[in-house]
Parts: structure tokens; C-alpha cells; sequence
């Protein structure tokens, strides 16, 4: 989990926060894929052949949904964000915090 207590701070406070997580690779796995699939036990693969210091998790459908494939997205050091959202807040900074992030222009 990305806690502020556990990585450095960057960015205005109005704004999401942007954390450095402890660790060096984020691996996301459609939860949808590895039931079509038949591969439930893909999660738990990975986290023991890739390490600790490699998140991987599982979630809701990418709508990519390939056959007999499982959907695998991957961050690694520069090109990985980790924000901290206050929920409270604008929808608008969200956007355009994650747009950044995303490397796209913000508006």
C-alpha cells in the first residue's frame, strides 16, 4: 500500500500527493482473465517467482479481454505513479493530477 509514512512526498498539498513506494515493480492482473483462464494460481505464481519487492495484485476487467490470455499490466520505476487521493477532493485535480502522471498535457 502507498502510506505517506512510508515514501517521500512530492508535489503541491493542494494537489494529490505523489509517493515513492518501497517498492520497485507493480504487477496488475485481471481477476476475470484468470478465472476464464483457468489460471487462478497466476497470481500467486508471480509473487513468489518475482520477489518482495514486486506488488502484484488483481482487480476488475480491463475490457481487453483476450482469449485463453490472461491481461497483465506492468509499472516499473519512472514510468510508475503512486498518488495519494483525498477523497474530498475535486474530481478536476484528480484528472489532472493523473493526466500528468499519464504524461499527458493538463488542461
Amino acid at each position: 500500500m502507498c502510506a505517506p509514512d512510508r515514501g517521500v512526498i512530492r508535489g503541491d498539498v493542494s494537489e494529490p500527493k505523489e509517493v515513492q513506494p518501497r517498492w520497485e515493480g507493480l504487477v496488475f492482473v485481471c481477476r476475470k482473465c484468470m478465472k476464464r483462464a483457468g489460471a487462478e494460481e497466476l497470481r500467486s505464481t508471480l509473487k513468489e517467482e518475482l520477489g518482495r519487492g514486486v506488488r502484484v495484485v488483481r482487480g476488475s476487467c480491463l475490457k481487453l479481454c483476450p482469449k485463453g490470455r490472461v491481461t497483465v499490466v506492468v509499472g516499473s520505476g519512472e514510468g510508475m505513479r503512486c498518488l495519494l487521493v483525498d477523497p474530498e477532493e475535486d474530481a478536476d485535480s484528480l484528472v489532472r493530477a493523473v493526466s500528468r502522471a499519464l504524461g499527458r498535457p493538463s488542461e
